[in-house]
């Protein structure tokens, strides 16, 4: 039994005649995407996908020299960073065992015979030999044929990556996608997300703005679709999309914007978490806005412009008091000049020149 220094490695299923393990020589094939398997939950985000593609591949020889092809389904070789593709694009696969995975999309290539297929083809299912498992785990850390096991026989995973903390993470669930849709996701639930508007896909912006719009989906939550309210925290950068920002409750707008937050359609970027901070260790942090810069908490609703139009006006008149330009009445007349007039006629200076 071979080992790595204490520990004993299982020995794998096969070899050839140098003792090489058959398993680490890759076929490698041209296909095309017959169809995107997509959920069928109903209560799922409509037409998403986990990475499983249906595929026409000419994998044995006799069917290459007949020009036919067999259908069967394919994953992503890299689960952690991949485009799905969709129906038609030709893609490299490799196979590992009995199972096909595809690599990345490629310009197309005539791999089946040139018969163009009608709609009603993908209407004949393909059945596999195996059930499909329902969902893609993320974090997989085992393998039947290759397994490191310590002295009492458990697997093990490396210093601090413990049976226990797989076991921490072995609901993570691979990110639903949407054809064409490109991820880099991690182990532990944080992604990465390329993707669009469509109104036929059901993501947080897909009620308002134009189809086919760009966006970038970042965030950390274990759900396998996009959830502002149960996600930990996430960056949304939007091109021209309005979003829905589920059964979040915000303290009130303003009343001076003139669209609020759940209704603005337009390039925006939404950045969410249950705390949020700025910090600048050098140098400084700005606010600029064409328009108006609101801020709300629990009790106060801001307007800058608003706030600072208070401000210059009540320092103004403050200062016609200090001045003796406007007084007030007592019993033996008005009042005169204050000692500070010259004090409050600087501030006033100071507000007006913030004013653009």
């Amino acid at each position: 039994m071979p080992t790595l220094g204490d520990i004993e490695i299982t020995a794998p299923k096969g070899s050839n005649d140098n003792g090489a393990s058959v398993e680490n020589f890759l076929k490698v094939f041209l296909a095309r995407v017959y169809d995107v398997v997509l959920s069928e939950d109903e209560g799922a985000k409509m037409f998403s996908s986990n990475g499983r593609v249906e595929i026409l591949v000419q994998d044995d020889p006799a069917d290459q020299l007949a020009g036919e092809s067999s259908r069967t389904y394919a994953l992503p070789i890299n689960m952690y960073n991949y485009t799905l593709p969709t129906i038609n694009e030709s893609i490299v696969v490799v196979q590992l065992e009995d199972k096909k995975y595809y690599y990345f999309s490629i310009p197309p290539v005539n791999i089946v015979t040139p018969e163009r297929l009608e709609l009603e083809e993908l209407n004949n299912e393909y059945e596999p030999e195996e059930p499909l498992e329902e969902n893609l785990k993320v974090n997989v850390n085992s393998y039947e044929s290759f397994q490191i096991d310590d002295e009492g026989g458990n697997p093990v995973y490396g210093t601090n990556f413990t049976p226990e903390f797989v076991e921490a993470t072995d609901e993570v669930l691979a990110r639903s996608l949407h054809e064409g849709d490109t991820i880099l996701q991690g182990r532990y639930g944080q992604s990465i997300k390329f993707t669009s508007r469509n109104e036929l896909n059901e993501t947080p912006w897909s009620l308002d703005g134009e189809d086919g719009q760009p966006v970038i989906s970042i965030r950390c939550g274990q759900s396998q679709v996009e959830d502002p309210t149960t996600d930990n925290s996430f960056i949304y950068l939007l091109s021209d999309q309005s979003f829905d920002y589920g059964e979040i409750e915000f303290s009130p707008e303003n009343s001076n914007v003139s669209d609020t937050m759940d209704v603005y359609v337009g390039s925006q970027v939404i950045i969410g978490s249950d705390r949020l901070t700025f910090m600048s260790k050098a140098d400084d942090i700005s606010i600029s806005s064409k328009s108006l810069v609101n801020i709300s908490t629990a009790k106060w609703a801001v307007d800058f412009d608003v706030l600072m139009d208070q401000v210059k006006a009540l320092s103004e008149q403050v200062a016609a008091l200090t001045k003796g330009e406007a007084t007030f009445t007592t019993g033996v007349g008005p009042t005169g000049p204050a000692t500070n007039a010259g004090d409050l006629a600087t501030i006033v200076q100071e507000i007006s020149g913030m004013e653009q």
